[in-house]
């Protein structure tokens, strides 16, 4: 009889417990500032502005020559002869202005993949976060599983020892806690999985003993109105791929203007045989054997590859707000009612009302068996239910580029 209180005491210990804190947000700011690949990123930016300010540069440099030459004449004597020539290219059909636009558009691009980068790396961080919070709580419910019956099961074997307790119940209570151990022992892989997944998601270390709470999903949370509209204006996505049509355009028109030479003007003045010599000129190379219209089919076909690519994710935003918006009301639904069943049930549970039936007799062991691990699913189900609410709610926050609707609607 010892035994069984003994038991019950302990199973009684891991009953749900709930704390609320945000530190949920301080995970998804440190992502969003002080990643890794966010440095690298600014990095690209850097390059990005430089090759701006490389292609708003004149693209030809004026060059400078200089020949002098001593030669005999044939009525006897020299002649020193010089020449000083200036030559300068002339940049026609707008091909200066086309190649700055085109990198302007590659340096927005930096910029709006920067700030994807941030969206990106908030989401993350916010998803490995909760993935480890929900693998703690469910290594922690493995562990007290394993260790209740670890002990039902020492309980039994010292009633076997005293006759008290058959050797069926010894082998049942046995085999319970070894499929217990088991699980735990899965668990326990799991969440140290999760935890590097997390550390890559946040881009820094792992403290020990850093507490892992989360904050109360409101069930009656509602999705803002216009969520197609939210997503489209705050996708970073949407306005880097217009970036990238914009700069596709801009090749093509220099690509275009290049099929035409630019001429080269110079001038040349120098002194030969005593007399005075001026020369000015103008050269285009001839488009004979390189006409350069394969180089501007592509920049074409590049600019139509861009733009079906821009018409096509928008296509699919459709798509992915309705399935994310959807997704989410299920899942406050799913939540609710768990609420719901949580506040009816009160503080009871299958294992603290089948303690009288056991004590009285009335309960096997093999029925305590099945209380003990039905009451430990049911822990087992809730958490994950309160978990794909956090899932949807970050997936929620993905599609329509608005991080900062993960942490609306909880209990602060």
């Amino acid at each position: 009889m010892k035994i069984r209180y003994m038991t019950i005491g302990m199973l009684i210990s891991i009953l749900p417990w709930a704390a609320h804190a945000t530190t949920l947000e301080e995970a998804m700011n440190m992502a969003k500032s002080k990643h890794p690949e966010l440095q690298m990123s600014v990095l690209d930016n850097d390059a990005a502005r430089a090759q701006l300010s490389s292609q708003s540069s004149y693209a030809y440099n004026p060059e400078i020559s200089l020949e002098y030459q001593d030669r005999k004449l044939n009525g006897g004597g020299n002649s020193a002869d010089y020449y000083i020539g200036l030559s300068q290219g002339i940049e026609l059909g707008g091909k200066r202005g086309y190649r700055e636009d085109a990198a302007q558009f590659a340096l927005q691009q930096s910029t709006y993949q920067t700030e994807l980068l941030r969206q990106q790396l908030s989401i993350h961080a916010a998803r490995a976060f909760v993935s480890l919070y929900f693998a703690k709580q469910t290594l922690d419910i493995r562990v007290q599983q394993a260790a209740s019956l670890k002990a039902l099961s020492a309980g039994v074997k010292r009633q076997l020892d005293v006759g008290d307790a058959n050797i069926l119940d010894a082998n049942l209570a046995q085999s319970a806690y070894v499929t217990a151990l088991s699980a735990a022992t899965a668990a326990r892989q799991s969440y140290a999985l999760v935890q590097t997944r997390y550390q890559n998601a946040i881009g820094q270390h792992l403290l020990e003993n850093k507490p892992f709470i989360l904050p109360q999903l409101q069930a009656d949370w509602k999705t803002p109105e216009n969520p197609l509209q939210i997503a489209k204006s705050s996708r970073a996505e949407v306005a880097l791929l217009q970036a990238k049509v914009k700069q596709a355009q801009a090749e093509s028109e220099l690509a275009d203007a290049n099929r035409f030479s630019d001429p080269t003007i110079s001038l040349m003045k120098g002194r030969e045989a005593g007399d005075d010599l001026l020369k000015l000129g103008v050269s285009f190379a001839l488009p004979f054997t390189n006409t350069r219209k394969g180089t501007y089919q592509a920049s074409l076909v590049k600019a139509m590859r861009s733009q079906g690519e821009l018409d096509w994710f928008k296509r699919k935003l459709v798509l992915e707000v309705d399935a994310a918006v959807m997704n989410h009301g299920y899942a406050m639904q799913a939540l609710k009612q768990s609420y719901q069943m949580a506040k009816e049930m009160g503080g009871n549970s299958s294992v603290k009302l089948a303690k009288p039936a056991f004590d009285a007799g009335e309960l096997s062991l093999e029925d305590l068996v099945i209380h003990i691990n039905q009451a430990l699913e049911a822990r087992l189900t809730t958490l994950n239910i309160v978990k794909q609410g956090w899932f949807a709610r970050i997936r929620l926050a993905e599609v329509l580029g608005r991080p900062e609707y993960i942490l609306q609607g909880i209990q602060k």
